[in-house]
């Protein structure tokens, strides 16, 4: 079980969910902007609900497809600006997969750059990554613009690899292993 957060930004600090974040979530999660790259259309009130509730403690890390989501606040506040998420995607290989959202009104602050840094070095530090990944709507030109900034590589595009939104898109695969960090 994860029992340990990512350690505090400058300006940011990482938590688990509680009940508190679910209005907050679900005022982003819902929006048709956000859900354009999450792979996925925008989530009812009650699939945020279902997240808080699988989100709020403590979770496994062991097999392939074990994750844990945590959120992120400024500083001294439980706002709810955004949330990272690692999923080991390969255990044996020590393979970790990161995303992140940042709640539109928040966007453009630097807030991804900065937890998703954060949450990669927690991942090679805390976790025992040995790789980190992140797969990314080729559209979504902030994220990648992330991964850029965090020293990410660019590893793949994978042509028309999923549907969004009714239409195929592409798909990017930015990496970095422990010893690039």
């Amino acid at each position: 079980m994860i029992d340990v957060l990512p350690p505090e930004t400058e300006r940011l600090v990482f938590r688990r969910f509680d009940a508190a974040d679910l209005e907050p979530m679900y005022s982003y999660q819902r929006r048709e902007d956000y859900a354009q790259y999450a792979w996925r259309g925008p989530r009812t009130r009650e699939e945020c609900e279902r997240s808080l509730a699988e989100n709020s403690g403590l979770r496994p890390w062991s097999r392939d497809g074990d994750h844990v989501r945590f959120a992120v606040s400024p500083k001294g506040s439980r706002e709810l600006v955004g949330e990272i998420v690692l999923t080991l995607t390969e255990a044996e290989a020590d393979q970790v997969e990161i995303g992140w959202v940042v709640h539109p009104d928040h966007a453009g602050k630097g807030i991804a750059s900065e937890a998703a840094r954060a949450a990669v070095e927690f991942a090679f530090a805390s976790l025992g990554a040995h790789r980190v990944c992140a797969s990314l709507d080729a559209l979504n030109v902030s994220s990648a613009k992330v991964c850029e900034r965090i020293g990410m590589r660019l590893e793949a595009t994978l042509r028309q690899s999923h549907r969004q939104l009714g239409e195929w898109r592409d798909e990017l695969v930015y990496a970095i292993l422990a010893d690039e960090l």
